[in-house]
């Protein structure tokens, strides 16, 4: 024990890994040093402290100080209200009437709303709430946290102030939904007959899951969101599947409408709303601390559109950890895709020597890479189905996670409890089809909002006739776009002999994420810099649109761009790569980075180049260039995506990766 406590103060990587081992400690001297340690210097051991001890019996020394790491917001709040929500099954009046106390002497809304969060998970009378939603004169944002909260409780006096507050012209909408929330009746799994097929509820925290990808490439969505609405077509088409519930981010309004079903196929879009103008949620960073409104959200949506049989979870996000938990409560397994994203964030840096323990503690406290391995860690071994990324050794994601290939940890004795597969994420080709249909080199009559129409527009006439660089993606730091436009700016023979198209992000309304990028590209090509004129930014786009836009890149439109385009992804690692693989499929020469998944379906030197993590993307693009012209690349590059990763592939090999939950239901 002496030991553990002189290594927590021997810095902070020494301080994270002495708190996971103190947690494991029966001593109550381990709870005073744990105690401490919210106290520590450093945000990064703050936050881990406060998680863990809630694995630890309450601690009444602790409750002052947890109760003021949530009035801080993001991850600090959500790690706090853990603790304390565990804590409250045992002493949930103390943590009530802290928490009660703070709220009489704090005056800044967000942190008004914070402590109603608290509040409406610690099984605290219902007076508070009440007060504060029927309060007029109180901050909107902390009504609505009331009505949320009251909306998981029952009792006539509730039901009474929500259908008064319903008709209430600012908060109407979110009592309504409340009480929508209220809806008793479908069983949270599936009471299986003889022959049905399975339910299963897919989820992730995007905006735009309405089966056009409307908002594709804003925010958030991304990749993730348009694998999902594929996959969940896929999987709704099959026979042995009755149902399939896809469960995305949206507005209040969206969620009180929803969930919404195809008139085609057994397929159900469901919207969960979260964030408020004190405290948005505009990034994943900002959804930590709306935990308990994703949770709330998440139950809502199965408890309309399910049942279901199991719930399948990507990302390291708040909206996983919120499914996870959901999950657990109502009894529904888990299957989860397991990219150990953090882990390998740190070996890429590590192997280009860029982290030392310096690096190592700015990058945990800005990205949250310790707690979300830990998280990984958690769900994979939680979970009773993983399904892995392909890889040319994809079974050492699950030595990073401490499982082995037969389901246990190694233990003598444990029986095997989940089934392992690899499962390739798949492209919807028949969307890509319809665009090798529809897209012509001759300009036809110009369409009101047609894309390619536009980027005609945006060209002018010294920049035509040039092949374009194209690429997709969320305008993230992670996926490179500056990296991109450095390179294509830098390079004088480059930018003479190509224009760059980026796809992505909202131009009008950015998210403090994008508008740090937007603000990099500014930085690197001025608005009024001539280099300007061969740039062109056509902000998130419906799927549709972007296939559409792959498919001219190769072809060309006559009088304003060439054909033989190539695409290019600045990230420095992709866990698979789906816009990388529409843009093969397309016929489109690619630039990917070699770490990741591209490196087990893009064949370097032929159907693109991989390029290793910092490497100059301006060699590489005009490497790609060399390629173009490269006899029977487009005919191997198309038949080997059609072959190895359509979504109907992939659903199928979900479907067998899901089946003993069927067998078991």
């Amino acid at each position: 024990m002496h030991e553990l406590a002189t290594l927590t103060t021997e810095g902070p990587i020494a301080a994270l890994l002495g708190i996971e081992s103190l947690v494991e400690v029966a001593d109550p001297l381990a709870d005073d040093v744990l105690v401490g340690l919210l106290s520590h210097p450093e945000q990064i051991v703050r936050r881990h402290a406060s998680w863990r001890l809630g694995d630890r019996p309450p601690s009444p020394a602790a409750i002052p100080q947890l109760i003021s790491m949530v009035l801080i917001g993001g991850i600090d709040t959500m790690h706090a209200h853990l603790a304390l929500q565990r804590w409250s099954a045992s002493t949930p009046l103390v943590i009530a009437r802290e928490a009660a106390a703070r709220l009489v002497a704090e005056r800044d809304p967000a942190a008004r709303a914070r402590l109603v969060d608290l509040l409406g998970v610690v099984g605290t009378d219902d007076e508070v709430l009440l007060h504060l939603a029927l309060d007029t004169d109180e901050d909107a944002g902390v009504r609505t946290a009331a009505i949320a909260a009251l909306g998981a409780r029952g009792g006539q006096r509730i039901d009474e102030a929500l259908h008064r507050l319903a008709s209430h012209d600012t908060v109407g909408t979110q009592a309504a939904l409340a009480l929508s929330g209220r809806v008793q009746g479908a069983p949270p799994r599936s009471d299986r007959a003889d022959g049905s097929g399975l339910r299963v509820a897919q989820l992730v925290l995007a905006g735009g899951l309405d089966g056009q990808l409307s908002l594709g490439g804003r925010g958030d969505t991304g990749g993730v969101a348009s694998l999902l609405v594929s996959l969940g077509e896929a999987l709704a088409q099959r026979a042995d599947v009755d149902h399939v519930l896809t469960i995305g981010r949206g507005t209040v309004t969206d969620a009180f409408t929803g969930p919404l079903s195809s008139s085609r196929i057994p397929l159900t879009y469901g919207t969960v709303a979260f964030g408020d103008a004190a405290r948005p949620a505009e990034s994943a960073n900002e959804a930590w601390e709306h935990l308990p409104a994703i949770e709330r959200g998440i139950r809502r949506v199965l408890h309309l559109a399910g049942p279901v049989d199991l719930v399948h979870l990507r990302m390291a996000d708040a909206g996983t950890l919120a499914g996870a938990n959901v999950a657990a409560e109502l009894g529904i397994p888990i299957c989860f895709s397991l990219a150990p994203d953090p882990h390998n964030v740190i070996e890429s840096l590590q192997s280009r020597g860029e982290l030392d323990d310096e690096s190592f503690v700015r990058l945990a406290t800005e990205t949250h890479v310790w707690f979300r391995a830990r998280l990984i860690e958690r769900l994979a071994r939680s979970a009773q189905q993983l399904a892995l990324f392909p890889r040319s050794r994809p079974m050492d994601a699950l030595r990073i996670v401490g499982r082995r290939a037969d389901g246990t940890d190694g233990t003598d004795g444990e029986e095997p409890h989940q089934r392992v597969a690899v499962v390739a994420e798949g492209i919807d080709i028949n969307l890509l089809d319809r665009a090798l249909a529809s897209v012509s080199s001759t300009p036809s009559i110009p369409q009101r909002g047609d894309v390619l129409d536009e980027l005609a527009d945006r060209l002018p006439p010294s920049r035509r006739g040039l092949p374009l660089v194209i690429s997709v993606g969320r305008l993230n730091p992670v996926k490179g776009m500056d990296r991109i436009v450095s390179a294509w700016a830098s390079d004088p023979l480059l930018r003479d002999t190509c224009n760059l198209v980026i796809v992505g992000g909202d131009l009008d309304d950015p998210s403090p994420t994008e508008r740090g990028v937007l603000e990099s590209i500014e930085q690197l090509i001025p608005p009024t810099d001539p280099r300007r004129k061969g740039l062109v930014l056509l902000g998130g786009r419906p799927h549709a649109d972007i296939a559409r836009l792959l498919v001219a890149g190769v072809r060309g439109r006559h009088g304003y761009w060439a054909g033989g385009g190539i695409y290019v992804d600045g990230a420095l690692k992709e866990e698979f790569g789906l816009a990388v693989l529409e843009a093969m499929a397309c016929g489109l020469v690619v630039v990917a980075p070699s770490t990741g998944g591209p490196g087990t379906y893009v064949e370097h030197g032929d159907t693109g180049i991989l390029a290793d993590p910092g490497a100059d993307l301006g060699v590489a693009t005009h490497e790609a260039f060399r390629l173009v012209g490269r006899a029977g690349r487009a005919e191997r590059a198309r038949t080997m995506v059609e072959e190895r990763y359509s979504i109907e592939t992939m659903a199928g090999q979900l479907v067998e990766l899901y089946r003993p939950v069927m067998v078991a239901s």
